[in-house]
């Protein structure tokens, strides 16, 4: 793997006992993270018990887990197949009342934090004082809110596939589609400011300029008072998900091209009418389902366990802006708050400079003035930019591609995520900061679609990732915008061509190169 041909980058486990296992890149930490997010409480590497390799690894600073299958034998993440049922839904009918006012609170806490009165000697109980209580929010909201819903739909959708076959897993699927959700919102509001400016040339072209229009105009000042409310409501929304990277409200080059590409689009993309239709064919499921309820006792427990396992999208998505975003946004702004007082003291030259120094060095900084060189610093930038100039592998050590050449030409195989056959140009996709170049129509090729990706759904014709499971963010979103979706081909981003014209089965699992 090479950035841009212009020298490689190696992606090398730790040491020769990692080969004979199977690395598959963690699609919850899908980007590659500076020195001060790696290290700071976290102990990343430690195995489980002196005799086993560990669960976590982290190579060019991308998460890598250990897995026991590839390519799985369930067409589900596969993680969840040990654990026992919860009882009812309870954790999930309640959760955002349980979960985000200690989210607020968090975010309050650390809002007011002053560098300037922690004392000599103190940095290290005040850091840690605010990873503990991060970490107690998104224990409290994954370990019941996130874990109690990916156990329920996985639970249906496997039994589903038990009961009626494989061929019908799409119907199982789309049971746990057409609910509201804060993603298909934040859609909705970007693809209203879309049609602001389709119909204003003087906003168009402002959007275009990547800047927010400065008459005083009708269609300027709606647009500039519904873009605040869109910053007030997700301006949290970091496209990477890094804590080093600006939040939409800090560059709003980011939003502004997606309204850009909505006020191009015609009013069939709109995203409610792919909500509308996933919530008619969930109906029209739902009514089957019952009606075989009747006459099977299996039915009807899978009857039974539906409305638990359709908290599934709405907690998916709700809970990283909700919860994610905001921990990520604050803890961002600390880091910030402290590299501004290390400029002012001449510890650093810039106030970003923070992010490239691991905790500990980044601790003897603020107590000691022990200041790592600007060469060393100068080379973790560097570093860390080439890492993120290329998709890294989807697995290491044992495990085969799944990209092969047959007699009709190039075929990807993955995880059958979406219903539906789509062909159209693919489009190879790095980063979701390079997702402006994406037309109406195109097929998004990428390594995985985190939650930041969700407005471009309104823009493609189907989505293929390297990983992911049929019930992750990419899947759900792609069945809710009614767009077929193939995941989890291990090397989708290598084989399939930038531009080729593909054609994408998300029934089957394949995409297909197609050929002359």
């Amino acid at each position: 793997m090479t950035d841009g041909g212009a020298r490689p980058v190696k992606f090398d486990l730790p040491g020769p006992e990692y080969e004979e296992t199977t690395w598959l890149h963690n699609e919850h930490g899908a980007s590659s993270s500076s020195p001060l997010s790696q290290t700071v409480g976290i102990k990343m590497g430690s195995p489980d018990d002196e005799n086993e390799l560990p669960r976590q690894i982290t190579v060019n600073s991308y998460s890598y887990s250990r897995t026991d299958e590839w390519p799985p034998e369930s067409a589900l993440s596969g993680h969840l197949k040990e654990q026992e049922i919860p009882e009812d839904d309870s954790n999930l009918q309640d959760w955002r009342e349980r979960c985000l006012p200690m989210v607020d609170e968090v975010v309050r806490e650390i809002d007011v934090f002053d560098p300037e009165s922690v004392p000599p000697g103190g940095w290290k109980e005040a850091i840690d004082g605010h990873q503990k209580r991060i970490s107690e929010v998104m224990r409290l909201v994954h370990g019941t809110a996130v874990f109690h819903a990916q156990i329920f739909a996985e639970t249906f959708a496997a039994r589903y596939v038990a009961e009626f076959g494989q061929a019908r897993q799409a119907e199982g699927l789309a049971m746990l589609q057409g609910f509201p959700n804060v993603s298909t919102e934040r859609a909705v509001h970007l693809w209203k400011l879309g049609r602001i400016a389709r119909r204003s040339p003087s906003v168009m072209s402002a959007v275009e300029a990547g800047a927010l229009p400065s008459g005083d105009g009708e269609a300027e000042v709606e647009f500039r008072s519904s873009f605040a409310a869109a910053m007030d409501r997700f301006g949290h929304m970091n496209p990477r998900g890094m804590e080093d990277q600006p939040m939409w409200r800090e560059d709003i080059s980011v939003p502004l091209a997606i309204v850009r590409q909505y006020a191009t689009e015609d009013d069939g993309r709109d995203p409610r009418v792919g909500e509308r239709i996933a919530v008619a064919r969930r109906q029209e499921l739902e009514a089957a389902l019952a009606e075989t309820a009747r006459e099977s006792d299996v039915a009807a427990e899978l009857l039974k366990l539906l409305p638990y396992a359709q908290h599934i999208g709405p907690v998916t998505e709700d809970h990283n802006l909700l919860a994610d975003q905001k921990m990520s946004e604050v803890s961002r702004e600390r880091w910030l708050k402290i590299g501004e007082l290390l400029r002012r003291r001449g510890d650093v030259r810039e106030t970003g400079d923070v992010f490239f120094y691991r905790f500990d060095e980044l601790l003897a900084l603020l107590e000691s003035g022990v200041q790592i060189g600007r060469e060393e610093l100068a080379a973790r930038k560097e570093q860390l930019a080439l890492w993120r100039s290329v998709i890294p592998p989807a697995i290491l050590g044992k495990g085969a591609q799944v990209g092969s050449v047959a007699s009709g030409g190039i075929v990807v195989t993955g995880r059958a995520a979406a219903a539906g056959t789509y062909t159209g140009r693919a489009r190879v996709i790095n980063s979701v900061t390079e997702a402006d170049v994406l037309e109406e129509g195109d097929v998004l090729v990428c390594d995985i679609t985190t939650p930041a990706w969700t407005p471009y759904f309104a823009v493609i014709g189907a989505v293929v990732t390297n990983i992911g499971s049929v019930l992750a963010h990419g899947a759900i979103v792609a069945r809710e915008f009614g767009i077929p979706a193939v995941v989890g081909t291990g090397d989708g981003t290598v084989v399939i061509p930038d531009g080729a014209t593909v054609t994408v089965n998300g029934t089957a699992g394949t995409v297909t190169v197609e050929t002359g």
